[in-house]
């Protein structure tokens, strides 16, 4: 399913399908990823999250998507981002940014040729936080998804977020792969050290489940 859950241990993320209300539409793509390097990496404590409540920052976005209007929240607009770039991988993807629903699913672009942002994370260039990700693999109308080869990303890649106000670029850090209904709460924090981590599906892929698991790669603010 292509639930992205927010806290505790329903928090899931899987592409091979897309939520829209209540309604669920499977892809039946057959498609098998090929195998994924090694895990690599150290992936710090990161505090912020109990598994039961996702902190949110004090000017994210509004469940409906909608931002909060103060005149801080006005200047990070400009920070809102529209363009994610993987060099190492020539790719480059829009971003819309994407609220949570009601449940806690979030709600991602139909479009695997998009990424979504979570408007409740931090903003791209924030000094503390994460900056959430997440798009579909692959889709059974479309094809390859943006993030379909993200597993490919080495230890000290870059990876780049383009907003109105400029770039703002990441290293990746460390690559983990989790059972799709075990995403690690303090994923989503926001009071840690700054990061920005992408989410989709890997593992084997079942055409009645889809994938199996989630592919999370974890990134720090690259040194200017």
């Amino acid at each position: 399913m292509s639930l992205f859950r927010l806290g505790g241990a329903r928090t899931m993320v899987c592409a091979a399908a897309v939520v829209s209300g209540v309604a669920m539409v499977t892809a039946a793509m057959a498609l098998t990823l090929a195998d994924p390097p090694a895990e690599f990496g150290t992936v710090p404590t990161f505090a912020g999250a109990d598994g039961s409540a996702v902190p949110r920052p004090s000017f994210g976005g509004t469940e409906d998507g909608r931002a909060p209007s103060s005149p801080l929240a006005a200047a990070l607009v400009q920070r809102v981002p529209d363009r994610l770039v993987l060099p190492s991988l020539g790719i480059a993807a829009a971003v819309v940014p994407v609220p949570v629903r009601g449940d806690g699913s979030l709600v991602v672009p139909p479009d695997p040729r998009q990424v979504g942002w979570w408007v409740g994370g931090a903003y791209p260039g924030a000094t503390t936080g994460t900056v959430l990700v997440a798009g579909h693999v692959d889709d059974v109308r479309i094809g390859l998804g943006a993030l379909f080869h993200v597993a490919s990303l080495r230890q000290g890649d870059l990876v780049a977020l383009d907003t109105p106000v400029g770039r703002y670029t990441y290293r990746v850090m460390a690559r983990r792969e989790y059972p799709k209904q075990r995403l690690p709460p303090d994923l989503f924090g926001q009071r840690g050290q700054a990061r920005l981590v992408l989410v989709t599906c890997g593992g084997s892929f079942d055409p009645d489940r889809g994938y199996a698991d989630n592919v999370v790669i974890y990134t720090e603010p690259a040194a200017s």
